[in-house]
């Protein structure tokens, strides 16, 4: 009997272990309540209250994940119209782009939480328009020229690569290797979602899971999707739009991280929302994505069944077993 309850002992230290190794970070808990960090930097209107060079960064982590979250203030607009920016030297005579050498004045940057009601998803949500560059562009009405000018951004495209410069985008860099997987809602109208790889700047694959404005289960609640089923929904054309791109997606983003490594996740020309992540180290992102909880190794452990003798046995294993640390008796 001591072998027995040896080998049960082990399988709930396992469990207790890889309990112990994934990590998670959640920027609204199930009360609403928003997490310290963005809490702290905004005032009761939700404006962010710690704005450097028009730019407000959020910052936290655990043990094997930085982040900070950047959300950038749009240019404030003029009484008499256009933008409050100064503009340099003419960069593109036909599309009218000017050097832009500074933004005057900003509208406030907003951190707050949000929530899909009938899913219980809430998440943060910022400003800031994702771009790899801006310009000034002059303003033409009717073919004549204005003399008012106006911000105009130039968007990440996968097939160039890039950072994002400006804008709402989440900076995660990773500690140790393993699967990364980041809850988000993402906008509609066939809005692109990269993350990408701070070495190469290229677009890198991921995984994803969760809802889909309109795809319901039989229920007639907003049902949860595997990759496969999101992947069917959308596109091969473009296969940064998620699922039916013309609906919005509540869910999760998972990829391969590396140690060492810096990932940026934003969307093309939107505003991401993010709601968690939670890292589990050597896991692939294959082994954390179903549509059911993921079972980790420890579970499986903790669910096996042992006889009377220690010894591990099948499902076809008839009599009485040691299953979670209780007598079972199978027939």
């Amino acid at each position: 009997m001591k072998k027995i309850f040896t080998l049960v002992s082990m399988a709930f230290v396992a469990m207790s272990m890889n309990a112990q190794t994934a990590e998670s970070y959640v920027a609204v808990d199930a009360d609403g309540n928003m997490a310290a960090e963005y809490a702290s930097v905004i005032d009761e209107n939700s404006v962010a209250t710690n704005v450097v060079n028009g730019s407000s960064v959020v910052k936290f982590s655990t043990a094997n994940v930085e982040v900070e979250a950047v959300g950038s203030a749009d240019p404030a607009d003029k009484e008499e119209g256009g933008q409050d920016i100064t503009i340099g030297a003419l960069l593109d005579e036909t599309l009218h782009l000017y050097e832009l050498v500074s933004i005057n004045s900003t509208k406030p940057i907003k951190w707050e939480k949000k929530n899909q009601g009938d899913i219980n998803f809430s998440y943060i949500g910022g400003t800031g328009v994702p771009a790899v560059s801006m310009a000034a562009e002059e303003i033409y009405t009717e073919g004549e020229a204005t003399g008012k000018y106006r911000i105009v951004y130039t968007t990440f495209d996968p097939a160039t690569g890039g950072e994002p410069q400006s804008g709402l985008y989440y900076k995660f860099t990773t500690k140790a290797d393993g699967a990364l997987k980041v809850g988000i809602w993402a906008n509609k109208n066939k809005r692109t979602t990269y993350l990408v790889d701070g070495d190469t700047k290229q677009a890198t694959p991921y995984l994803v899971e969760g809802y889909i404005n309109g795809q319901n289960g039989e229920d007639g609640k907003k049902k949860w999707l595997s990759n496969e089923e999101i992947r069917a929904l959308g596109s091969e054309e473009n296969p940064w739009v998620i699922g039916a791109g013309n609906q919005p997606f509540w869910g999760n983003v998972i990829i391969d991280a590396k140690a060492g490594k810096t990932y940026w996740l934003f969307q093309g020309n939107s505003q991401i929302g993010f709601q968690q992540y939670t890292f589990y180290p050597g896991k692939s992102k294959e082994d954390v994505t179903s549509v059911e909880a993921v079972k980790t190794v420890a579970e499986k452990a903790n669910g096996a069944r042992y006889n009377l003798a220690g010894q591990k046995v099948d499902s076809a294993y008839k009599g009485v077993v040691i299953q979670n640390g209780k007598k079972v008796v199978i027939k």
